[in-house]
């Protein structure tokens, strides 16, 4: 079932992939899996460096009076996938 909005409690970790970012204003959107709703960040809350649009990223939530916002963003290392032998 696809979330037509998403329920963000103050200061939860989530996960999500950076889908937009502003470079001249400093501040973008964070996209997760099955959640219609982006979340804005602003790049003085990333804490890696590096990221770029398309980063898997870790973050956690926070309400303020622009409404959900992420903090204390953090780059997640994409796994390569090993083939499985079969003999």
């Amino acid at each position: 079932m696809l979330a037509l909005y998403s329920t963000h409690a103050n200061n939860t970790t989530m996960t999500g992939v950076i889908t937009a970012y502003n470079k001249e204003r400093g501040f973008g959107l964070i996209s997760q899996y099955l959640v219609l709703e982006s979340i804005y960040f602003d790049i003085v809350d990333c804490k890696a460096k590096g990221l770029y649009v398309g980063s898997t990223v870790e973050f956690d939530t926070a309400i303020t009076k622009r409404g959900v916002v992420a903090k204390n963003i953090m780059g997640i290392a994409k796994l390569k996938a090993r083939p499985k032998i079969l003999i």
